[in-house]
């Protein structure tokens, strides 16, 4: 059986920079020890959050674990399938295997638990079940850290019996005091186009990370300025700000712009964001109420007023724009913001300046741009998939 103090040091030992994850009660001692480790331990919203925390922190210069139980790969086969797979970034996977072995779980874990290997094969991510045994399983510990320094993502399948759970459950820790928070609303020239909110972001100078979701905004990002602090997601929707909350674990200030469509699908970040952030994090979020790259087919954002829901998630303050000179002013005022997240929402007009621009660089080639601009260190060089 294994302890879950020595557990997390190996983890150390291997220089794992945060650990990210959903609880199970196979693992409850685990995340009782991580609850005290608030340097290091992110609890996500849903497993899908915790692979884009991951992917963040590797993007950021270093190595995460998400942590699950299976019954959430489901949630984490858009991340790993769209993200971690194309971009080549690592993520190192401790998942928890409910259902198994069959008739010992109850009945909505039975399918899951028989298919967990499988699954977790076909989205091309290694398998080791993890040995009880200390000995064996810091192998096998070794063996997954090194296939993540090879870019490639791994994961040890947690059975039940294999962690000693006996451990002191925490004292229920009180909720944190955050300053009081303002909504400010602005108006003030015409509605802008998303491009222009880019721009005017842009034309601030940002030295930061700007991570852009997938569809248009990334496209158009990368049409106006192509940086080496860009990230363009081509999939995985609705993961910018868990990228972001990565990021900013390893000490990068961040930029997210997000869209109506994209936050509406990963809502829940927001409140992760509020509990963790405590550095320069702008989220602007282009609302121009519709799916634009897949027809225009409306959201479900029309009555949602974003900044409020970011405020009650304990963001700083955030910002309601309806025109291009309020958006300019918003995002100075939420530029000056350092010690925590700010929400800018910003109304924009459907529509692009011409055709949209795809990045010419591989995806992967994208992601060793990022992390080598932001660490300066070399990475492994684009191999064929």
């Amino acid at each position: 059986m294994i302890d879950p103090a020595w557990f997390l040091s190996e983890l150390t030992r291997h220089r794992i920079g945060c650990v990210t994850g959903v609880p199970c009660s196979y693992v409850s001692g685990l995340y009782t020890l991580l609850e005290g480790e608030k340097e290091r331990y992110v609890s996500a919203t849903n497993e899908a959050e915790s692979v884009a925390i991951a992917a963040g922190v590797w993007l950021g210069g270093s190595q995460a674990v998400a942590l699950c139980q299976n019954s959430g790969l489901g949630n984490m086969t858009n991340p790993l399938s769209s993200l971690a797979g194309p971009y080549r970034i690592p993520v190192l996977l401790g998942v928890s295997r409910r259902g198994w072995p069959a008739g010992t779980d109850e009945p909505q874990h039975a399918l899951m638990g028989r298919i967990t290997p499988e699954l977790l094969g076909l989205l091309e991510v290694s398998t080791e079940i993890l040995d009880p045994t200390p000995e064996f399983a810091a192998q096998q510990i070794e063996a997954a850290v090194q296939r993540c320094a090879d870019r490639r993502s791994a994961a040890l399948i947690i059975e039940k019996g294999v962690f000693d759970n006996a451990v002191p459950a925490p004292a229920v820790p009180n909720v944190d005091v955050l300053p009081p928070a303002v909504v400010h609303t602005l108006s003030g020239g015409k509605r802008p186009r998303r491009g222009e909110v880019i721009a005017a972001y842009l034309a601030m100078a940002p030295a930061r990370v700007t991570v852009a979701t997938t569809g248009y905004t990334g496209r158009e990002l990368y049409g106006i300025d192509d940086r080496d602090t860009n990230f363009y997601m081509a999939g995985s929707m609705g993961c910018a700000a868990g990228i972001g909350i990565g990021l900013a674990m390893t000490g990068h200030p961040v930029t997210v712009l997000d869209g109506d469509g994209a936050l509406l699908m990963r809502l829940g970040s927001l409140a992760t964001v509020g509990r963790y952030v405590r550095s320069p994090y702008l989220h602007v979020v282009l609302d121009n109420g519709q799916h634009e790259s897949t027809g225009g087919q409306r959201t479900n954002g029309s009555a949602v007023d974003f900044a409020a829901v970011a405020v009650a998630c304990g963001y700083r303050a955030a910002w309601r724009c309806d025109g291009v000179d309020a958006v300019r002013t918003a995002l100075h005022q939420a530029a000056q913001v350092t010690d925590g997240p700010v929400l800018v929402h910003c109304r924009v007009e459907a529509g692009s300046s011409g055709t949209l621009p795809r990045p010419e660089q591989r995806l992967d080639d994208l992601a060793s741009r990022l992390r080598a601009h932001l660490n300066r260190v070399t990475v492994p060089a684009s191999v064929s998939l």
